[in-house]
């Protein structure tokens, strides 16, 4: 289960844990567990803590935090930028940031960009599902919408953007990343239709962004979002580390 309360402190300082009503109905209804039944706990920063349920009722829960099982493992600095889609689409990208270590995501606005409402606290929950469902310790710092421009104007410089063209303009992925050591890093998917030329025009006046092109055929944004997470991870992120 996932909470939102900072776990390492609590067991620091043996305290308890107070389910959630949704996570009671889970544990009651779904999963049938009792008292003195065995759960581990993330919190999506301190690790994966073995827990057991020492009151369990239809309105009340209490767990106690017995051990740390797994230390959290902070992925590696890669973070990404991307428009908002339609809704599943959305979903996808929520889903596999968590899953391929993405470190960090920042919904953008740009001109072409139809959908300009991005329910945060939906798209958590999303990220806690994934997480749950792939084992995962560590969560995505999920940032508010924000305008393109603004954020990049904003940008530390040491953070290498990667722009994935889809106008086809750019170097090829892998040629760009042979040039280039390992640092923090970034990835910006745009919206269907792309960018505009005025906001082409914009993002080629920053020293930090390196244009990349990811193939002959235009690909949707969530595919975009995929392939270029999952080449970086196998270039320089966690993959290599296995």
């Amino acid at each position: 289960l996932y909470s939102e309360v900072d776990l390492a402190k609590l067991y620091e300082s043996k305290g308890y844990y107070d389910l959630t009503k949704d996570q009671i109905h889970y544990l009651v209804d779904v999963k049938r567990y009792k008292k003195g039944d065995q759960i581990n706990l993330i919190d999506g920063r301190s690790g994966e803590f073995k827990c057991e349920i020492i009151q369990l009722s239809k309105k009340t829960a209490k767990l106690r935090i017995n051990s740390l099982l797994n230390a959290a493992n902070v992925p590696s600095d890669l973070t990404l930028l991307f428009s908002p889609l339609k809704r599943s689409r959305t979903d996808f990208i929520i889903e596999k940031s968590v899953e391929l270590g993405v470190k960090t995501i920042i919904p953008i606005i740009s001109d072409f960009t139809d959908i300009h409402n991005f329910n945060k606290k939906r798209n958590k929950r999303i990220m806690v599902s994934s997480a749950q469902q792939c084992g995962s310790t560590w969560m995505p710092n999920l940032l508010d919408l924000n305008k393109l421009e603004n954020v990049l104007k904003d940008w530390d410089p040491d953070r290498i953007l990667f722009f994935c063209d889809e106008k086809l303009k750019g170097d090829p992925i892998l040629k760009v990343f042979n040039s280039l050591d390992p640092s923090p890093a970034a990835i910006l998917v745009g919206p269907e239709g792309g960018f505009s030329k005025k906001e082409t025009e914009f993002i080629d006046n920053f020293s930090f962004v390196k244009k990349v092109s990811l193939g002959k055929q235009i690909l949707r944004a969530e595919t975009a979002m995929v392939a270029s997470v999952s080449i970086w991870q196998g270039y320089f992120g966690d993959w290599i580390k296995y």
